[in-house]
């Protein structure tokens, strides 16, 4: 090929640049809806992330609260706590406790 060949081709005809220039507005709406779509995507995965972080947490809190509750009912038996308050008394009666109604 020889070089004026080749520096005609890459002149836009003008049957070409008419069509680009008829077409600008669909060029721009579909730019826009990349842009769009683009957007749509980053911000989902920013709630995926979000909601994962947050399933972690959860997680950890409720590994927190089985801890507290089965240290509360073992401390809160009754031999464990003579031990736990000073001056207490200790001594087991032995006899059931009666309920308490009202007449």
């Amino acid at each position: 090929m020889s070089t004026w060949t080749i520096k005609r081709s890459l002149v836009l005809p003008q049957e070409a640049a008419n069509y680009i220039l008829k077409n600008l507005a669909f060029f721009g709406f579909v730019a826009s809806l990349v842009v769009v779509y683009i957007y749509i995507a980053h911000n989902g995965q920013h709630k995926v992330r979000e909601y994962q972080s947050l399933q972690k947490e959860v997680k950890a809190l409720r590994w927190e609260y089985l801890t507290v509750r089965s240290e509360l009912m073992v401390n809160s038996r009754q031999s464990v706590l003579a031990l736990q308050v000073p001056g207490m008394q200790s001594e087991k009666t032995g006899t059931v406790p009666h309920i308490l109604s009202q007449p």
